[in-house]
């Protein structure tokens, strides 16, 4: 029998009281790194990921912006993702789950467009009053959540900061699993964390207190990110 439970007090070392805290080591593992982050852009991958992208930009004289994503569910299970679209209608697909569950990949792409008409085009019009992503052409571009579960958004985040023709492309985050910094070290220049558990358990987890933003906060934050971008970016 196995007696050594070293890994759940590792587990419980890797915690953040809240979101400022997180911020906080996490600014120190960029210095620590001598990262530069000047004129970069924050990208967030989520409305939660906002404190954290507008926090950094503030910091190190950056810019933010928020990428749109919407998951593409299983037909059968609301629950089951088996894949992601973004704004820029780039998609990634669950292999292993659409093969298991013998989902057409027509139905993949429908349900994409379905999801980019009816879910992330409100978006847009709801929180930058219809206006594209800032154009990431030549920049830096930062990829910033609280925490990364899997790599599936992430790794969106990067094919579309890819498409869009940007100069280098950083994952930065408090917390994510090793095997997945592992992977997405592969696709993009660096990884910025300051935890890597080796047994992730959730972003939920590694927080003593961890809020949801509400809908005027996400309001402020993107009401107040820069002046918009005006002209669409293919």
């Amino acid at each position: 029998m196995n007696t050594d439970f070293s890994h759940i007090t590792d587990i419980e070392g890797m915690r953040f009281i809240n979101e400022e805290d997180a911020l906080n080591k996490l600014i120190n593992e960029i210095h620590t790194r001598h990262i530069d982050l000047k004129d970069s852009i924050m990208l967030a991958l989520s409305f939660n990921a906002l404190y954290l992208a507008n926090a950094l930009a503030q910091k190190f004289g950056a810019t933010y912006d928020i990428l749109f994503l919407e998951p593409i569910l299983a037909p059968l299970n609301s629950k089951c993702e088996i894949a992601l679209v973004s704004e820029s209608m780039d998609i990634v697909m669950n292999e292993s789950l659409i093969n298991s569950f013998d989902i057409a990949l027509d139905y993949v792409y429908g349900e994409a467009k379905r999801a980019y008409e009816e879910d992330i085009l409100s978006r847009i019009y709801q929180y930058r009053k219809g206006n594209a992503i800032k154009s990431l052409k030549d920049k830096n571009i930062f990829i910033v959540d609280r925490g990364i579960e899997t790599g599936f958004r992430a790794g969106l985040g990067v094919q579309t900061c890819l498409k869009k023709e940007c100069q280098d492309i950083y994952i930065l985050t408090p917390i994510l699993a090793q095997n997945v910094a592992q992977g997405l070290e592969s696709l993009c220049d660096g990884v910025i964390s300051v935890y890597r558990p080796e047994c992730f358990v959730s972003v939920e987890h590694h927080y003593k207190e961890l809020k949801r933003l509400s809908n005027e906060e996400i309001e402020k934050y993107l009401g107040a990110n820069n002046a918009p971008n005006l002209k669409k970016e293919h």
